[in-house]
């Protein structure tokens, strides 16, 4: 915002000279002569305008507002304008109860932007980092329609809804990874640690070791000497997928595959059919026109042929086909979603069928997840225990050797 410097007089009759934010000289003068202060002479100082925007982006470079501060600060925002309070105090209240900084910062200067004049939208847009193209598009929208309140109150029941539907798959996949690390934190030990210092009892006492032993000794001695290769590799490997799947094509190929592997696809397929429903219902029932909402929900699905597909429905919806067989098309999407399109689009209630696509999919998604997990957790179990009756097994052949030797 530009910074101008300003020559005026009070009503004492006394000079002032100093400096303030406004979006043209117009609101400069109109801000000053509120405070009964009368400007002589008003100008854009361009060195505090490029002061004041290293300052900030500064301030904001290294900040970052999570989606749980976002769909709690909406949450309060939604409470205190359903409670009867001006935009402006609103914000002011809101700016107090936030424990985010950097959240804080931006609620106070979406605050001064809206007092001099600006939409609630068209400030939040100066954050596109912090506040989505669907919650910008979403305010604008409620704001038109002189139904703000219930706008935001849709907004925080969708940024909930996304964070429980996070949550829970975060959840359910937390389990296997840590025992998948365990696994490898024993395995890694008992290589490394127990199996050398056995053997080479065996080794002095002059011992025949059987094949299991052998075995087992092969990979201790490669993981003692050759750790950096095994860590190298997976370096290598780690920076080739990041490299590819930052390539156009790579990201096709990584995302085609996401959506065929035998497990996770229809997982992935649930989870992101349940985004794009919840989405798209979320923007229609705030007002949002049916092709600016595909625009917007396409841009936050990140599986490449899903986006495409959407952007092809939104073609097809625009040339005045059906929403229901242009999502039928492409294949990506299940056929339950097409189905329960088509009755919203004959019945009028589309927002309201979506809404209970998104309910459907979430919880397919998330007994799915469950299922997987109840099979994953014994497998690893059993993994584990095979591996380490492995070792074992390759210490105690060559120490009943070692027992009879002794009788």
């Amino acid at each position: 915002m530009p910074v101008y410097e300003y020559t005026a007089i009070n009503p004492a009759g006394k000079k002032l000279r100093g400096t303030l934010e406004a979006d043209s000289i117009r609101t400069a003068r109109s801000r000053l002569r509120v405070q009964n202060i009368f400007p002589t002479d008003i100008k854009e100082s361009l060195s505090a305008s490029k002061e004041k925007s290293k300052d900030v982006k500064k301030l904001f470079k290294s900040d970052r507002v999570s989606l749980k501060d976002l769909t709690l600060a909406t949450r309060l925002l939604a409470t205190l304008s359903n409670a009867g309070l001006p935009l402006v105090s609103a914000l002011l209240s809101l700016s107090d109860q936030v424990d985010n900084e950097s959240l804080k910062r931006i609620v106070v200067d979406i605050k001064e932007r809206v007092e001099q004049g600006s939409s609630l939208a068209k400030a939040m847009g100066v954050y596109p980092k912090v506040f989505p193209r669907l919650y910008v598009n979403m305010v604008a929208s409620g704001e038109a329609s002189g139904a703000l309140d219930s706008t935001l109150d849709n907004l925080a029941d969708y940024y909930e809804a996304q964070l429980e539907l996070r949550r829970k798959v975060t959840s359910a996949l937390l389990y296997p990874i840590l025992m998948f690390s365990l696994c490898i934190i024993v395995v890694t030990v008992l290589l490394v640690y127990v199996v050398p210092t056995i053997v080479d009892i065996f080794i002095k006492q002059k011992i025949e070791l059987p094949l299991p032993t052998r075995i087992v000794i092969f990979f201790s001695n490669s993981l003692i000497s050759y750790w950096w290769v095994v860590a190298l590799l997976a370096l290598m490997g780690t920076i080739y997928v990041r490299q590819t799947y930052a390539t156009k094509a790579g990201r096709a190929r990584f995302d085609a595959w996401f959506l065929k592997l035998p497990l996770y696809g229809p997982i992935y397929r649930k989870v992101s059919t349940a985004r794009v429903a919840s989405t798209l219902a979320t923007l229609l029932n705030g007002g949002v026109e049916v092709l600016a909402a595909l625009d917007i929900v396409r841009n936050i699905i990140g599986n490449v042929h899903m986006n495409r597909a959407l952007e092809e429905a939104r073609d097809g919806v625009k040339e005045g086909r059906s929403l229901a067989k242009e999502l039928s098309k492409s294949g990506y999407f299940p056929n339950l979603l097409s189905q329960m399109v088509a009755i919203g689009e004959k019945s009028g209630r589309l927002e309201g069928m979506l809404n209970k696509a998104a309910k459907t999919f979430s919880s397919e998604a998330n007994n799915s997840i469950s299922s997987l997990t109840t099979i994953i957790e014994p497998l690893m179990i059993i993994l584990l225990g095979l591996v380490v009756l492995l070792i074992v097994i390759s210490v105690l052949l060559p120490m009943t050797t070692l027992m009879q030797m002794v009788k």
